[in-house]
């Protein structure tokens, strides 16, 4: 009975267990619910009354400085996008350089193009010596085999011409008519193109060099595109002769390769980073531009308006953008392509840009942050839409910046085509470089263009302009809402940004914000680790009511397995043997033990009326059910020892 009583004890001790640990995490869940709903109604306030504009982020960039702070445990791209941001800070950097590899270059176990050359950056921005990486950067260029190039020769006046080709010490003549179709044998490494009217330069004869003269005046320029595609891309240098004078046109296509093969993504950041140090990079050119349709998941576009300028390449940048608000290329990347993006138009003066930073302001984390306070992502967007001048470790300025000598930030090609001149030694942000002109750019008016407002896009090509706003080719349309498809799926919602214990979702749209899904979908880890101790609870109650109602099983078992419970036969002394002398009327003593007085009492005379029981034995008193259990349990002892 006492060990029921225990075991009954035990029971109720646990449902009352379970029922106060089922409470608090009701209470917990509903503190939870109420703090994400309070946090998002402060999320919404605060954005309304923050200070930061479109042209300013304080209270963003105090937020990264908190999250940063003296931090040694930050990861690598942390590290490198906080240093973009922030300059030069010792954790950061020393973070950065317990990542780096023996041959010098990042990460420590497996270099990369891409995290090598955004150190160069960071470093560059830091004010910090990079010549070393920038030269193991320079030591990965390949020639890119995937190019087909053309050589195309032009007449200026539409006529026929006969024009001569040198390569290889001897001359090949051909016959152009006026429709530009060229005839003839052009020797070995030129064929004629299926339309007539290039010659195809063959893949062992691209390092050669083609000398071209005709009898009237002429141009030549080198044509590429990417094998297996329809698209054919002109070289940006083109040449021009009189009549009898001569050309040169060489093939020069390079890419930036990670092991034996050319590295796309790598060779966009590596290209970025040298060009920055003030080294060409037209060598890289093709090879981005003609595979850029294989790798629209790097935003290829947002590297190229920089690297090469062009309207096509800034039309491209702007037509990617979504609800004329942010860009996003690939699905769940959105902070990091808007980043791209601002980084590639940062001084446009295009709407695009003002939008996506309203945007941006918008969708901030209560401590001013983006995207659940991610450091990375946060930094990248301070970096490209609110850059600082920032501080080398000594409190020095890292570069002069651009303005303090009039100079203009800009595209370098931008520059170059418009006759200036790059000054590398002053600081411009993002990936800008400092021009010693204000390059060249024509009014949206003389384009012929429209100016779209900043709630209109763009239906038909972008092109950059003089202008402030968005010059449109084309004709300017109403940007439509976007329809709010998130909340129609139970357990989502839009916020301004996610909560902790949610996740940020692209399967439903919102007006404004972003999608997310709630903990009624995606438990938090709070409530996943409060099920395990339940059950890990549960279970340690169940063994103890077990062990109080077996406890003499229990015990057995365990003397038995630790062999002090054992059962054998009940040896009784041995008679002594041999006359042994003794007093008469004593017994023999036995061995160690004193001899005592024998007594004799009289023998007990029988009750009147009885008869003496001789030999009978004594009555047992009846077993209980236990002591019945306790010795069956014995017997199978007994057994078990022979």
């Amino acid at each position: 009975m006492k060990e029921r009583g225990l075991a009954t004890l035990a029971i109720v001790l646990a449902v009352a267990v379970l029922l106060i640990v089922l409470s608090s995490f009701s209470i917990s869940a509903l503190d939870n619910s109420s703090n994400t709903t309070s946090s998002n109604t402060t999320g919404s306030t605060s954005t309304t009354t923050s200070t930061a504009t479109i042209s300013n982020a304080d209270d963003s960039y105090q937020c990264l400085q908190s999250k940063v702070g003296n931090r040694t445990d930050l990861s690598l791209q942390e590290a490198i996008f906080s240093t973009l941001a922030l300059g030069n800070k010792q954790n950061l950097i020393n973070t950065i350089e317990a990542n780096k590899n023996s041959a010098g270059c990042w990460p420590k176990d497996s270099c990369k193009l891409k995290e090598t050359a955004l150190v160069a950056l960071a470093y560059e921005r830091a004010g910090k010596d990079n010549a070393d990486i920038v030269k193991w950067i320079s030591s990965k260029n390949a020639s890119a085999t995937d190019l087909l190039w053309y050589l195309e020769i032009d007449i200026t006046s539409h006529e026929s011409s006969q024009c001569k080709i040198n390569y290889d010490g001897s001359d090949k003549t051909i016959s152009i008519n006026n429709e530009m179709k060229i005839s003839g044998s052009a020797g070995s490494c030129l064929s004629l193109s299926s339309s007539g009217y290039w010659l195809r330069i063959g893949n062992n004869c691209l390092d050669k060099k083609f000398e071209v003269s005709c009898d009237k005046d002429f141009i030549t320029t080198l044509l590429y595109q990417r094998s297996g595609s329809d698209t054919v891309y002109v070289s940006s240098e083109t040449h021009s002769a009189s009549s009898l004078g001569a050309t040169e046109e060489k093939v020069n296509a390079k890419c930036f390769k990670t092991g034996s093969s050319c590295d796309y993504e790598g060779s966009l950041w590596a290209t970025a980073a040298l060009q920055k140090e003030g080294i060409d990079v037209s060598p890289y050119v093709p090879y981005l531009v003609a595979l850029s349709e294989d790798n629209e998941k790097y935003f290829p576009s947002a590297f190229l308006y920089k690297i090469v300028g062009g309207d096509d390449q800034y039309s491209k940048v702007l037509q990617s953008q979504k609800q004329g608000k942010y860009w996003e290329i690939t699905p769940g990347n959105r902070y990091w392509d808007i980043s791209l993006a601002m980084l590639a138009l940062y001084g446009s003066g295009a709407n695009e840009i003002d939008n996506a930073k309203t945007y941006l302001l918008s969708i901030r984390t209560k401590d001013k942050c983006w995207n659940n306070n991610n450091i990375r992502d946060t930094a990248f967007i301070l970096y490209s839409g609110w850059p600082k001048t920032v501080s080398s470790g000594g409190g020095v300025i890292a570069k002069s910046s651009c303005s303090s000598m009039r100079g203009f930030c800009g595209g370098s090609f931008d520059c170059t085509n418009s006759g200036g001149t790059v000054l590398y030694s002053y600081e411009c942000s993002g990936i800008n470089t400092c021009c010693s002109i204000n390059p060249i750019v024509q009014s949206c008016e003389a384009k012929s263009g429209n100016l779209c407002s900043s709630n209109q896009e763009c239906n038909g090509d972008s092109v950059p302009s003089s202008s402030d706003g968005t010059c449109c080719l084309g004709t300017c349309t109403t940007i439509a809402q976007q329809e709010n498809t998130c909340e129609q799926v139970s357990g989502r919602t839009c916020r301004t940004s996610c909560e902790s214990g949610e996740a940020e979702t692209t399967d439903g749209t919102c007006s404004s914000g972003v999608c997310c899904e709630i903990s009624s979908i995606t438990p938090t880890p709070s409530s996943s680790k409060t099920w395990l101790w339940i059950l890990i609870l549960l279970i340690l109650i169940v063994l103890v009511v077990i062990a109080i109602l077996f406890k003499d099983k229990i015990r057995f078992w365990w003397m038995s397995y630790r062999g002090k419970a054992k059962s054998s036969p009940v040896t009784r002394p041995s008679t002594m043997v041999g006359p042994r002398p003794f007093m008469p009327g004593t017994r023999p003593a036995m061995p160690g033990f004193r001899p005592m007085p024998l007594t004799r009492s009289a023998p007990a005379r029988p009750l009147q009326g009885q008869r003496p029981q001789i030999g009978k034995p004594a009555q047992k008193k009846p077993m209980s059910d236990k002591d019945k259990e306790m010795e069956e349990t014995l017997r199978k002892l007994r057994e078990m020892s022979k």
